[in-house]
């Protein structure tokens, strides 16, 4: 049903105009004018029934009428064709299913195109590989959280921005594209499973991946969400990149700000500024 409901308006109201259609070419050639103006009476009280009510009640009106409709064209004194009389019995249920479904449709479009500016704007904000907000999202958000931080100076909020990449993804990339492109996926799919809900997850490109948590200034929310980061990079380190029958380390640059209370830095400063600072971590990582 739920696939049948898809159909277009337009579709349905020719698969309509061609049941009467057909059903009147039948019946003209048969029976003759008066039965042809019966039929297609009933057939068009099925098809209100049908647009006026829903499942159940089209379910349980067309019992009603299919038995009525025996009771009295078998059980009773009249004389007519046998194929007339089923005819009449299921004329009424059959135009109410259509109807039905006719009004189902419509409705069904009718949301879809109400949905439809609203499902494009979030396809827009996903990256195409990893499925997590891309950088133009990230920017939105940003530039949201700051003018409510700047806003309400003494609300106590801030913003921890985590940044953890994949170093040397361009020559993982010229290796194996789609091994690559599967890392990604795994990392992100992890991402997603070990975060706080309350937090975003990002993926900018070039294998940077981003968290946006908001914090307190006060209890142990800042301790707690940097122990978060550092076993999220604990984590991805330990998913290998798959080349054929080789597989190889993957490392993991690290970086993180923290703002709290009002601030000016945009978006672009903070990814520049995150970036200086996964340097030194992937030198510390080299190191070790």
């Amino acid at each position: 049903m739920k696939y049948i409901r898809r159909i277009r308006i337009e579709w349905m109201m020719i698969l309509v105009a061609a049941v009467f259609l057909v059903q009147n070419l039948i019946l003209d050639d048969r029976f003759g004018f008066v039965p042809v103006l019966s039929i297609s009476l009933l057939a068009f009280f099925g098809l209100l029934v049908g647009f006026l009510g829903n499942t159940i009640t089209v379910a349980v009106f067309s019992m009603l009428v299919m038995t009525t409709g025996t009771f009295l064209l078998y059980y009773t004194p009249i004389i007519m064709p046998r194929l007339e009389k089923i005819y009449l019995i299921i004329v009424i249920p059959i135009f109410a299913v259509l109807g039905l479904i006719a009004k189902n449709s419509v409705l069904f479009n009718r949301r879809l195109n109400t949905f439809q500016p609203r499902m494009h704007r979030y396809l827009t904000t996903l990256d195409e590989t990893t499925g997590l907000y891309n950088k133009e999202e990230f920017e939105a958000r940003f530039e949201k959280f700051k003018c409510a931080m700047n806003l309400y100076v003494k609300s106590g909020r801030g913003l921890i921005v985590s940044f953890y990449m994949v170093d040397y993804i361009e020559q993982l990339r010229y290796q194996n594209a789609q091994a690559t492109d599967q890392l990604l996926q795994a990392l992100s799919q992890e991402l997603s499973d070990i975060r706080l809900p309350e937090e975003d997850q990002f993926y900018l490109g070039d294998g940077t991946f981003v968290v946006m948590s908001p914090v307190y200034q006060s209890g142990d929310s800042l301790t707690f969400i940097q122990e978060l980061n550092r076993i999220t990079k604990t984590q991805f380190s330990l998913f290998p990149f798959k080349n054929f029958e080789r597989s190889q380390n993957t490392v993991i640059r690290f970086g993180e700000i923290t703002i709290e209370g009002s601030t000016e830095l945009t978006a672009e400063q903070v990814i520049s500024r995150v970036r200086r600072r996964s340097e030194a971590d992937l030198t510390d990582e080299y190191i070790l």
